[in-house]
């Protein structure tokens, strides 16, 4: 199989000739960027340096598709009038400041798609497309509307919001998730097979029932609204609101090493994206701690693995291509 036949197909939950490695988020590191000489913040504005760094991740790194959009919806908050922070070399982009205090200050603006923040991952998009053909996988990424909501609202703003206010934030959730359609549609449109659909809804910020309370139809629209399968990641602690999850609608979940394998495999239904440990294994830990962990993610059943969230900018290269040496290695030891 090819990478992205492979990648398609365990998405699907089909039979593959080995185990695809798959990332919904950044493997950038900063001696990848090195290696490829191209580097942060410059990737996150230019195209054709943010095709080449995303490159890296199967040219160099073996992973079996390639991911462009290095940051967490900094490219929609930018292009939506929040303050970025973009970071360097060493320090992934971060919003720090909400722009919004009432549902009816969301504005989506005409040309949100030609805004540079958004046209430069779509254009990313397309000359992976044009480089990898069929032959390889190619990712996209969006917020969701409650991921959004952070950055908009303001985190601790908007979560006192769902017990203060419920139905504004039914109103903010409904005025932020076309946002995610436009972007994600824009990104298919150029070339993208699948889409890594941030969700922070975890158990490390809000209760359970909040999932389906505020968000589970919602999340239920976007597949269809965006066409292409989607990956839904929620970082932290999620055992206790997976199965609220089964009930989003979308291809796949992508989750956290705070979160048995073994166990979300049981209570999971969707299609599994996960989990290796981005500080104690792929920062501190050495190549054979990285073969033991993907070797546990593999005897429990994930569809696919990938590191658990954006690896961290100093972790070691050499890790992060261990995990695709170590599913090879795994094959090679099982049949």
């Amino acid at each position: 199989m090819t990478p992205r036949q492979r990648f398609l197909a365990a998405l699907r939950r089909e039979p593959v000739d080995r185990t695809p490695v798959a990332n919904p988020t950044s493997i950038v590191t900063e001696d990848l960027q090195d290696h490829v000489g191209v580097f942060f913040p410059e990737a996150h504005h230019d195209a054709e340096q943010m095709a080449a760094l995303a490159l890296a991740g199967h040219t160099v790194l073996g992973y079996d598709v390639v991911f462009p959009v290095f940051a967490g919806g900094a490219h929609e908050a930018e292009a939506l009038g929040v303050p970025v922070e973009w970071g360097g070399k060493g320090r992934l982009p971060a919003c720090h400041q909400g722009i919004w205090k009432h549902p009816d200050e969301i504005t989506i603006r005409d040309d949100f798609l030609g805004h540079p923040a958004i046209a430069t991952p779509v254009e990313a998009i397309r000359l992976l497309k044009a480089e990898v053909g069929d032959r390889v996988g190619v990712m996209g990424k969006v917020y969701g509307p409650w991921s959004m909501a952070y950055h908009c609202f303001g985190l601790a703003r908007f979560l006192k919001l769902t017990i203060k206010d419920p139905p504004q934030v039914d109103a903010i959730l409904h005025g932020l998730k076309e946002i995610a359609v436009i972007f994600g549609r824009a990104q298919v449109e150029a070339g993208a097979d699948a889409l890594c659909y941030g969700a922070h809804i975890t158990a490390d910020l809000i209760r359970p029932d909040a999932y389906p309370r505020f968000l589970r139809d919602i999340d239920r629209e976007m597949e269809e609204a965006i066409g292409a399968p989607l990956i839904f990641h929620c970082c932290g602690r999620t055992m206790d609101r997976v199965h609220h999850f089964n009930e989003c609608g979308m291809t796949a979940f992508h989750f956290e090493s705070q979160n048995d394998a073994a166990e979300m495999r049981e209570k999971a239904s969707m299609t599994l994206v996960g989990n290796i440990n981005n500080p104690a294994t792929l920062y501190a830990g050495t190549v054979e701690d990285v073969r033991r962990e993907v070797f546990q993610a593999l005897d429990a059943g994930l569809d696919i693995i990938a590191p658990e969230c954006a690896v961290p900018l100093n972790a070691r290269m050499e890790n992060v291509r261990a995990v695709r040496e170590s599913v090879d290695a795994y094959h090679d030891a099982n049949g």
